[in-house]
């Protein structure tokens, strides 16, 4: 992959770039993006534009047999590392190798978690980097490369390092064998280990201007302007959502709905109405064990972000909120019950659920946890 492929600040390219011309290169750096932004892109970028035998000041050749072999995603010096679970005989990173060259060059190396563990049939387990993965890229680190200057761990998702397999893995990236570079990939600071963290240099990646997508969908999508602007404007500057956004499918007002579904049989729940019925809040529940744990985060997120979006619109900030034509008509209505008064409470009980689910808390539980928590909530405090 090319730099000029990817959708970061020229800056931080450049700061990349200076690194390999002043023969700085830090053997164990951290990637760290910002939500939906295109970091795995541009850690592949960088890794090939090290290995590149004929690179500029500004970037790799792309026609090198080096650069071939990057951009095909099959570079014997290349080895990528990501969350995955055991399943039919399959129980480490490399077993997956084939969809995961898929995932990168079907989707120009923007997907989120979600998409990968429905790439591979896990959309109901938790996704880690286990001890095998450790063991692997430990041998693997040990051996010369086969033909670059460069051998390159890629670990996407380095905040799904088990803590029993994390320990293993420390030495190699304190004192990696001869030109060993890892390039670790995350979103999620505040998971990795501490341990991890004070051993790598960090890389920083922000989110694109608003702007800056809309010309990325223009080009890359074909939309035109007006479609590209109401896209990256929804996506709220995450660059993967936008990117992939269908605008044929209204995601959006399913998520929409099953929030106001939830949120009306917790007020029912509360005022103890004979409108309540409690077949109804074990459908929903249903629901929500269907759509598997990364699906039930999913709609947790959009939750929070929905709860946000009424506090902003009680402070009548409207004008720096972004929303569906389907939320502007819901928002107003709705900040009688979740309101700058009440609206963190309610936020943080939907933020813990997200970390229940991600402790492997089982989802039934949690789910009439969260109920009965909001239903409380409504009961203590009167409609504004």
């Amino acid at each position: 992959m090319l730099f000029s492929d990817v959708y970061v600040d020229r800056l931080v390219k450049q700061k990349l770039i200076n690194t390999v011309k002043n023969k700085r290169v830090a053997h164990t750096q951290l990637f760290l993006g910002t939500e939906g932004s295109h970091v795995l892109a541009l850690a592949i970028a960088y890794a090939q534009y090290l290995n590149c035998k004929n690179r500029t000041d500004s970037d790799s050749c792309g026609v090198c047999s080096s650069c071939v072999q990057y951009q095909h995603i099959a570079h014997p010096d290349l080895h990528f590392y990501f969350p995955s679970a055991s399943m039919k005989g399959r129980d480490k990173s490399s077993d997956f190798h084939a969809e995961w060259r898929e995932m990168i060059m079907e989707n120009h190396a923007l997907f989120t978690e979600q998409d990968w563990y429905q790439k591979i049939g896990m959309e109901n387990k938790q996704g880690i980097i286990n001890v095998k993965d450790t063991e692997e890229i430990i041998n693997k680190a040990s051996m010369k490369p086969y033909e670059s200057e460069y051998k390159v761990f890629i670990i996407w998702k380095v905040d799904k390092l088990r803590y029993d397999a994390a320990p293993r893995l420390l030495k190699t990236l304190e004192e990696p064998d001869g030109k060993t570079l890892f390039l670790l990939v995350t979103d999620k600071q505040e998971q990795i280990i501490d341990t991890i963290l004070s051993r790598s240099q960090l890389v920083k990646v922000n989110n694109l201007p608003t702007e800056e997508i809309v010309n990325v969908l223009m080009t890359q999508k074909k939309y035109d302007a007006e479609t590209a602007q109401r896209i990256a404007f929804l996506a709220e500057n995450n660059l993967t959502t936008a990117y992939n956004y269908d605008i044929n499918d209204d995601n959006e007002s399913e998520k929409l709905n099953l929030f106001l579904q939830f949120m009306r049989l917790a007020y029912l729940l509360a005022v103890s109405s004979k409108n309540f019925e409690l077949a109804k809040m074990v459908d929903f529940i249903k629901t929500m064990e269907n759509l598997g744990r990364e699906g039930q985060k999913d709609f947790l997120r959009y939750a929070i972000s929905f709860i946000r979006k009424c506090m902003l619109w009680d402070y009548d900030l409207q004008k720096i909120l972004k929303y569906t034509p389907e939320e502007k008509e819901s928002l107003p209505k709705f900040i009688t019950y979740i309101n700058r008064s009440n609206g963190m409470l309610f936020y943080r009980y939907f933020n813990e659920s997200v970390k229940h689910i991600e402790s492997n808390v089982n989802g039934k539980i949690m789910f009439t946890d969260l109920f009965f928590k909001i239903a409380e909530r409504f009961a203590r405090t009167p409609a504004k």
